[in-house]
């Protein structure tokens, strides 16, 4: 989609931290430095994924969020993902979301450079 932020940091004609891709789905950090879980092919939402792509997904999202709690480390995770604008869908991509959580709640874990971020991430996927 000629528009779609998300299809711009696929094809690589707007910036992100991509953290890890393969043929069908890519990790990159969100704006709060968060990573997304995202198909390569423009699907607007859950409702338009085929039942392969779906798989892809939470497969990457177990891989991510085991690399997460090494890398980071982080205590839990904290998955989410939404569907149309009345559940909070602003980009219309489907992407899940996976936050890193501490058991001391705070987010100040989270305030270094995204690229340290990312890179954290990269090395425990190794």
């Amino acid at each position: 989609m000629e528009n779609c932020v998300f299809c711009k940091i696929i094809a690589r004609k707007a910036p992100g931290f991509i953290i890890d891709e393969d043929d069908s789905v890519i990790v990159f950090l969100s704006r709060e430095h968060h990573p997304l879980i995202v198909p390569r092919k423009h699907v607007e939402d859950m409702f338009a994924l085929d039942n392969e792509t779906a798989a892809r997904i939470i497969q990457k999202s177990l891989r991510i969020a085991k690399a997460m709690r090494h890398g980071l480390p982080c205590d839990g995770i904290y998955v989410t993902q939404t569907n149309g604008c009345c559940a909070g869908q602003d980009v219309f991509h489907y992407h899940m979301h996976l936050y890193p959580k501490w058991n001391d709640r705070e987010s100040k874990h989270l305030s270094q450079q995204e690229e340290d971020i990312a890179a954290r991430i990269r090395v425990a996927l190794a």
